[in-house]
């Protein structure tokens, strides 16, 4: 892999996957379970979040994986309710990132026009 193209790549794959872990941790603080918040994963920052070999293999294999949330399903109301919502809250943030970053790209280039290759 080329410099450029990792220094391309990897804004957007740390917001992901630091969006994903952050919305496990959110959620289950909402639910009840301040675990996460407790061991100082209730943020933004990326380095909370990444695990150094999934991050390796994120860029090496284009698989790999972030650190998993803690949490403490008897902290919850409803455990089983709760813990359905905690797990789609990662995936769900995805989409919502994915949707949004669509929608400001075509934003862009709308108001930028269509680009010229041929010139």
């Amino acid at each position: 892999m080329q410099i450029q193209n990792l220094l391309l790549i990897a804004p957007p794959i740390l917001l992901a996957l630091t969006f994903h872990e952050y919305a496990h941790a959110y959620v289950a603080n909402r639910l009840g379970d301040d675990t996460a918040k407790q061991s100082g994963r209730l943020t933004l920052n990326p380095l909370r979040h990444l695990d150094p070999l999934g991050t390796i293999m994120i860029f090496l294999v284009h698989f790999g994986w972030a650190k998993p949330v803690p949490v403490n399903p008897y902290n919850l109301r409803n455990p089983k309710k709760d813990m359905l919502w905690i797990s789609a809250a990662g995936p769900m943030a995805n989409m919502v990132l994915a949707l949004a970053s669509g929608l400001l790209l075509r934003f862009l280039v709308a108001i930028e026009g269509t680009p010229d290759y041929h010139t």
